[in-house]
């Protein structure tokens, strides 16, 4: 059981065997076309290269797809740990290596071929990534809650004590 409405499940398995979004228009949502080369935010993907579920080649092809600047990122390892391996303590040495191109528009071996590998984590290039598009930062509040929204307990919460 997928707990979906029947519609929506079948739309969604449609979209998925017809592989509709890469064919700009081909799906509509409420009535509006989608096209993925018509979002312009920038975008960071990053894949696994020992990935057993989502090959990174397909990543890769699925990056393309978008619109704006784009990122993309090999890592090493597989499926989870492509993400969640942090980045290594300063002064130690990390087995982690990853690769990394603006634009990935050669084709996913062309650009391996090439591209250099990076010893360590991809973690601190995707901070600088994200700083450069964060704006301004503001200073954490002092206080917590508003004359709107009363604080209920104090930090961290009563949720994080419930057992």
């Amino acid at each position: 059981s997928v707990r979906l409405a029947a519609g929506l499940h079948r739309d969604f398995v449609r979209t998925a065997l017809d592989n509709a979004l890469t064919h700009p228009g081909e799906v509509e949502v409420l009535g509006t076309p989608i096209d993925l080369g018509a979002i312009t935010l920038d975008s960071y993907s990053v894949a696994g290269q020992r990935d057993h579920i989502v090959p990174w080649e397909n990543a890769y092809r699925s990056a393309q797809l978008l619109g704006g600047a784009k990122r993309f990122v090999l890592s090493t390892s597989g499926h989870i740990q492509a993400l969640v391996n942090p980045p290594a303590q300063e002064g130690s040495e990390s087995r982690a290596s990853y690769r990394i191109v603006d634009d990935p528009t050669a084709e996913p071996e062309a650009w391996a071929a090439q591209a250099d590998v990076k010893r360590g984590s991809w973690w601190p290039d995707y901070c600088d990534w994200l700083s450069e598009r964060a704006g301004k930062l503001k200073p954490a509040p002092t206080t917590l809650g508003s004359r709107k929204h009363k604080p209920t307990a104090k930090a961290p919460g009563s949720y994080v004590h419930a057992s």
